[in-house]
């Protein structure tokens, strides 16, 4: 049944998105052959999973030692201070790199959000296969055995019968229903004076409205949860799209951080060159006590960066792993991720086409204007909204009107006199037809239709509100990426400087001509610059994705490979032909 009902709601899915995005990806919740879950007696408890006020054993602290760390706590292990001073971690846990491309991959197949968004998906397309069920035939039958014992009165007389019914109802498009039945009685004397029979009725029943309830208010229905499941696709498929934007930005963030415990540890290492130097220098009195002191605080303030540039990329790659639905206990070290020259080398490759250069339209707004007015999903759905909140209004209409039905009835039955179940005769059909006109209070349906006006106002203005923001949202992103290109520059050229400064203060230090003053302030500022660089880099790809996700241009597989759109490309006319050309 499961495999069944999978089958119908994909080809839901497959026709809805042909027809509105233009092309179609399966989606699978992938538990069709799981065994149904199955309750336990703990399901059935009135106070599940009972807790208690206890603290457990290595939590207590005695009252005579309150103030004193533990000297020997079950399970605990004991610190020193060198214990304590951060280790390298492992670098390379996996057999090869997890790059940009398996981070979205491995996202759509395990994040848990994304799970939600399928299920929500699913459940759009399972109304629909319902209401498609209800307006094919609905078949019944039913089959009934009674038994009757007479009691005193009759001499404890019995009989039996057995009643036989099948029917079958048909909606009618434009309102109105279809009925066919046929029922079978049997009744058996299992005594003596109870007169046996048998008799069968075949009746056709015709039941339409014309004036309320009749029209395309008869399929309201199946017209709102056909729509409903085309606004589920493009929620789907926009879903998917923020999250690639999402699961990329972390990735780069977290790329950002490895960066940062990198250069801090070359740091350090530059650090205790000098320390040791400044010692040196000491010992044959050619620098001072306050130089060697100087190196040593620049040692003890890159280690502790370091540890605190450690614990912010652990932190952040907990915190992707769950954003993507990794097990937190999965490990991935520093080399496990790509670096971010790993990254530019690709994007010079053609790698990750929407990273490598400004899409044409990113130098004029209107026409990323137009592209995203044109292709939004959730902007469509809003217009769409409108049409849905109008046709509301005609089916307020609609409920105003007086009820006026015209019900129609043929039955055909056999002679009980003859014990035929199946012997029908012309001559006993008989026709019954009327028209019943009916006029309720519609207070009710009077405010109803009120309500339907304000609620087609509201959707227009929700359509409007929605534009501009759209509108704002693309020049934002337009104006971030002009933004972070000249924040790359800059922090380019600022780069340079510092590694200029950074030299010269070296060469002087080394030569004499200066104290260790201006090379620890030299090489700070370098690294400083260093992190700030890398920062824009990433957030210049960040922005161009933002600007792909604005204008509904961007386009990434399950795999997590980037495709190129061809929206972004340099239309064929003049840019104020743009909207008639897309």
């Amino acid at each position: 049944m499961v495999r069944r009902t999978d089958r119908d709601v994909a080809k839901l899915i497959e026709q809805h998105q042909r027809e509105s995005l233009g092309y179609n990806k399966p989606v699978s919740l992938g538990d069709a052959d799981a065994p149904p879950p199955k309750a336990d007696q703990a399901a059935y408890e009135y106070n599940p999973s009972p807790s208690t006020n206890e603290i457990p054993e290595g939590f207590e602290v005695s009252e005579d030692c309150a103030a004193d760390t533990p000297a020997d706590v079950p399970g605990k292990v004991a610190t020193t201070m060198a214990a304590c001073a951060p280790a390298l971690q492992p670098t390379r846990f996996r057999e090869k790199v997890f790059t940009l491309t398996d981070a979205l991959a491995y996202a759509q197949q395990h994040r848990r959000e994304y799970q939600t968004a399928k299920e929500d998906l699913y459940l759009a397309a399972l109304a629909l296969t319902l209401e498609h069920h209800l307006w094919t035939p609905q078949f019944a039958a039913s089959l009934r055995g009674v038994y009757g014992n007479y009691g005193e009165i009759r001499d404890f007389d019995q009989a039996t019968r057995f009643v036989a019914d099948l029917s079958v109802a048909q909606r009618l498009p434009y309102g109105g229903e279809f009925t066919a039945s046929m029922i079978s009685t049997l009744i058996r004397d299992v005594g003596r004076s109870i007169t046996a029979s048998e008799s069968s009725q075949i009746q056709l029943g015709l039941d339409i409205p014309i004036l309320r309830g009749a029209g395309h208010v008869a399929r309201e229905t199946l017209i709102q949860l056909e729509r409903t499941l085309t606004y589920a696709v493009r929620s789907f498929e926009r879903f998917r799209r923020q999250q690639l934007v999402s699961v990329a930005q972390q990735y780069f963030d977290l790329l950002a951080s490895k960066q940062s415990v990198v250069n801090a540890a070359d740091s350090l290492k530059g650090a205790q060159e000098d320390l040791l130097r400044a010692v040196g220098f000491q010992k044959r009195n050619m620098g001072t006590v306050l130089e060697t002191g100087r190196a040593e605080t620049r040692v003890l303030q890159q280690q502790n960066s370091l540890a605190i540039r450690r614990e912010s990329f652990r932190t952040a790659t907990d915190q992707f792993k769950i954003s993507i639905g990794m097990p937190v206990d999965e490990p991935i070290g520093l080399d496990d991720l790509e670096t971010i020259k790993d990254i530019e080398r690709q994007i010079e490759e053609g790698k990750y086409p929407l990273l490598c250069q400004l899409p044409p339209a990113a130098n004029k707004e209107q026409w990323a204007i137009d592209v995203a007015t044109r292709y939004r999903l959730d902007l469509l759905t809003t217009h769409d909204r409108i049409d849905d909140a109008k046709r509301g209004v005609s089916i307020a209409e609609n409920a105003l009107l007086p009820d006026l039905d015209w019900t129609s009835c043929l039955t055909f039955d056999t002679d009980p006199e003859h014990y035929k179940l199946g012997a029908f005769e012309d001559a006993r059909a008989t026709w019954r037809s009327e028209v019943v006109l009916s006029m309720s209070d519609r207070f009710r349906e009077r405010n109803t239709y009120r309500t339907s006006l304000i609620d087609v106002h509201r959707a227009r203005r929700n359509y409007t509100a929605q534009l501009e923001r759209i509108r704002a949202e693309v020049m934002r992103t337009v104006n971030q990426i002009r933004l972070q290109e000249q924040v790359v520059k800059i922090q380019e050229r600022n780069l340079e400087v510092a590694n200029t400064q950074r030299e010269y203060a070296r060469h002087e230090y080394n030569r004499g001509n200066m104290d260790n003053r201006d090379l620890v302030e030299a090489e700070n500022d370098y690294v400083r610059v260093l992190n700030s660089l890398n920062q824009a880099k990433t957030a210049r790809w960040s922005a161009l994705l933002n600007f792909r996700l604005a204008t509904e241009t961007l386009r990434i597989d399950e795999e997590g490979v980037q495709h190129e759109d061809p929206a972004m490309q340099p239309p064929t006319s003049s840019p104020s032909d743009v909207t008639d050309t897309q």
